[in-house]
């Protein structure tokens, strides 16, 4: 899922941070990498980012090129919404960046045609290669070809107001671990009164629901398309079982009315206010909750009916085919990936590391909400499909009216017919 909001509300605080003592981090200006020798080209590189993502790029590009002056990056940035059209049409004109950071969700749509290089054996010969994303990892495989690395990280999650769960009789060290206990928790939370209420959701948002529904499903045992993302699989009883405690939250009036019309602008607000007791959101929202004077809160793996599960978000980074400078790109990547790049930049800014080896770190145990966001790296996923956007982002695309008409239509038959109809119809184009 893009996400967009992730970064947009953390880009003022970020820059500052990032840019301070970077100098220190980085390798010297040789040629010294990981890279085989078959990827040419070792002069300056460009890099193309989403515009979401800005901060934490800039900051690493800035770093890079202190070290680096005869092989600086030139970044560009460019609107979420545009990037891969402008991507595609760059690779096809013969003028691609040599560097591209895209959405994770996006990637199949460009290693479908062939838009990035093959990194498969830069890959195999890292020595941490073990310990990357394994969903972003897995993403950007193709046929047992690798094209593009985890770049930039953030994780679903639920979030628990501390406080509301004391005051229900409920116990703040013991968060739901099932959707029946989700749904039983928020009527607790709700018979408070005083304009509380149990749960939260942004019913009007493609895109956030795809980041945090998806989850309660593939915690129940299901998935809502088949292993290649070929064909719905709506009637599977792990969608029924998500949706259908979404809808009894919505029934039992568990969450705020406004949750109808949300289409993202309040996702945070009714949490931030102390007056919803649970939402599920990325790992972003912690530094903005932190920064809420009196809130006091936890976070939890997103729970189902026979476990827990994770949308991994954030961008993936990947050698666009027929880059200049190949060789350059991928002392960047690597080099953007060592344990001291992540430790010192990436971690320091409350972003999460994008290996395993490196997310228990100074700045993840100062704040143990960030480290436990880490730790489900491991078991996050992403939806395998070249139609992501067609699908799940698209504000008139068939998961959202999918989502809408079984919970606020109360009409499960209808929204399986139309949703199967309409991800068929779409997959199809």
């Amino acid at each position: 899922m893009s996400i967009v909001l992730r970064r947009r509300l953390l880009a003022p605080v970020l820059v500052t941070a990032l840019t301070v003592g970077l100098v220190a981090c980085g390798n010297s200006d040789s040629s010294t990498s990981s890279a085989p020798a078959e990827l040419t080209g070792t002069g300056p590189a460009t890099l193309w980012v989403r515009a979401a993502d800005e901060p934490l790029d800039k900051a690493l590009v800035a770093a890079w090129n202190e070290k680096n002056p005869n092989r600086k990056i030139t970044m560009l940035t460019v609107p979420d919404a545009q990037y891969v059209q402008k991507f595609v049409q760059a690779v096809r004109g013969g003028d691609a960046p040599d560097l591209a950071a895209v959405d994770i969700a996006n990637v199949k749509s460009l290693t479908s045609q062939g838009l990035l290089t093959d990194l498969t054996a830069q890959i195999n010969a890292l020595p941490y290669r073990g310990a990357l994303a394994p969903a972003g990892v897995q993403v950007s495989t193709v046929a047992g070809k690798t094209y593009a690395l985890p770049h930039q990280l953030d994780v679903s999650m639920l979030y628990y107001n501390r406080t509301l769960f004391q005051q229900a009789g409920l116990d703040p060290a013991k968060p739901p671990t099932s959707l029946n206990e989700v749904v039983a928790a928020a009527r607790k939370i709700t018979a408070l009164g005083g304009g509380n209420y149990g749960f939260a959701f942004a019913g009007n948002c493609a895109g956030c629901n795809a980041y945090t529904l998806l989850p309660y499903i593939w915690a129940s045992g299901g998935d809502i398309m088949n292993a290649d993302g070929t064909k719905t699989t709506l009637d599977d009883p792990a969608v029924a079982a998500a949706l259908d405690a979404h809808r009894t939250m919505w029934d039992e009036k568990l969450m705020p009315a406004g949750v109808k019309d949300d289409n993202g602008a309040t996702w945070l607000a009714g949490f931030q206010s102390g007056k919803v007791g649970m939402v599920a959101l990325g790992s972003f929202a912690v530094s903005v909750f932190k920064a809420q004077k009196g809130l006091d809160f936890g976070v939890t793996s997103i729970p189902g009916t026979s476990g827990t599960a994770a949308f991994l978000g954030g961008d993936v980074i990947g050698i666009s085919k027929g880059a200049k400078n190949a060789r350059t790109a991928w002392d960047f990547i690597d080099w953007s990936m060592s344990e001291d790049v992540q430790k010192t930049i990436v971690a320091k800014t409350g972003q999460l590391a994008v290996r395993s080896d490196a997310a228990d770190n100074t700045y993840t145990q100062a704040e143990p909400r960030l480290l436990a966001a880490n730790k489900l790296i491991s078991e996050a996923r992403v939806p395998v499909t070249a139609k992501y956007n067609s699908l799940f982002i698209d504000p008139t695309g068939p998961y959202l009216q999918f989502i809408r008409d079984w919970v606020f239509s109360g009409d499960p038959a209808q929204a399986t017919e139309k949703g199967r109809s309409g991800f068929s119809s779409r997959l199809a184009s």
